[in-house]
């Protein structure tokens, strides 16, 4: 049998693996959406986010 140390640190690193997965995957989610036109209104971050990529490309 494994020791606790062992099975907590398998759990930490598990978790911290999923939780970058998520971000990376809300990231370009997000990413994806600014760069879409026609769906980047005024509100919200999405449109926020794609103005800026509008005045990023001139």
């Amino acid at each position: 049998m494994r020791s606790r140390t062992t099975v907590g640190r398998r759990a930490r690193t598990t978790a911290m693996v999923a939780l970058l997965v998520a971000a990376l995957w809300g990231g370009i989610a997000l990413a994806k959406g600014a760069a879409d036109d026609s769906l980047a209104s005024s509100d919200g971050p999405v449109g926020h986010l794609g103005r800026a990529l509008n005045i990023i490309r001139g």
